[in-house]
């Protein structure tokens, strides 16, 4: 029942996360999720 709940939500991302853009996983284009309070840093890299 949990897909009727994201078709509801057209979110693809847990609960405070957003999503920034697709990456490939296991051959899928899947959503790339960040948590929101971070998203600012998400395009700088840390290392």
């Amino acid at each position: 029942m949990s897909d009727s709940k994201k078709d509801k939500d057209k979110d693809p991302c847990w609960k405070n996360y957003e999503q920034v853009g697709m990456k490939e996983k296991d051959g899928n284009q899947v959503p790339n999720c960040v948590p929101k309070n971070d998203s600012s840093s998400s395009s700088k890299k840390k290392s």
